[in-house]
């Protein structure tokens, strides 16, 4: 037999190695490295870096309705709320929405999702309850019985559900005159009680504000960038690379 022909006859070794899931991962666009906290106004940011925490003021998740409705402040649904939205679509993000009850602003912090997963931060659950979707609404009913029931007899607050409860959210598109819920878009995670900034963050302000907040937030940490979140990704890389304005302008 030909050695070359029985070379070609051998079936082929696959060569190439898997690739690990971190690798994976940090080519993702749609995945974001960072969870961002936007604050409703400057001062907002302001009180945060001279605390260096950021307040737990309202409450959120499947309880919250309920108990407003009762007027009872719950302190175990009281949460500090962050997005995974990457950095370069944060500017759709703080556009005017229609339906939208808070209007964050160009101020905020943004931290690792690593650093947010050890400190208590927790992406949160979206529950359909569209109607005529009996499946779904099976799953949402099942949640707001149990946390209805436990207001009912004032034992929510020292229950399992209170600490479950702030994590889950409900999806409804409305119908007719009824205001839609959906925001499962705006990739929500959750802390909560008051969340301390423990370790390197990210500053999201407008660039004219950039030295004002650097300044309050270097004493903390005194490797903090400041990036602008109405920036495209290319200008964002480019800040945080060093180059000045000048250099970066392509006009």
């Amino acid at each position: 037999m030909n050695p070359l022909d029985q070379l070609i006859d051998e079936p082929k070794t696959e060569t190439t190695e898997s690739k690990k899931i971190r690798d994976i991962l940090y080519r993702r666009s749609d995945l974001s490295t960072f969870v961002v906290h936007l604050t409703r106004n400057k001062e907002c940011l302001e009180g945060i870096l001279k605390s260096w925490t950021i307040e737990a003021r309202n409450m959120w998740g499947a309880a919250k309705k309920k108990l407003e409705e009762s007027q009872q402040m719950v302190k175990s649904q009281k949460c500090v709320c962050f997005t995974e939205t990457p950095l370069e679509y944060l500017s759709l993000l703080i556009e005017k929405i229609d339906g939208r009850n808070f209007q964050p602003s160009s101020y905020g912090i943004a931290i690792t999702k690593k650093l947010a997963r050890k400190n208590g931060v927790n992406p949160i659950w979206y529950v359909d309850m569209t109607p005529g979707q009996v499946k779904q609404w099976a799953l949402s009913k099942a949640v707001d019985n149990i946390v209805h029931d436990k207001i009912k007899d004032n034992s929510l607050e020292c229950s399992n559900v209170a600490k479950i409860a702030p994590f889950i959210e409900q999806m409804y598109p409305g119908t007719g005159n009824d205001h839609p819920k959906e925001f499962w878009w705006e990739r929500e995670w959750r802390h909560v009680g008051n969340f301390n900034l423990l370790g390197h963050i990210l500053l999201l302000c407008p660039g004219s504000d950039f030295e004002k907040f650097y300044d309050l937030a270097k004493v903390r940490d005194p490797h903090v960038k400041c990036i602008d979140p109405n920036w495209g990704l290319e200008k964002i890389i480019a800040s945080l690379a060093g180059f000045e304005n000048g250099e970066i302008d392509i006009l």
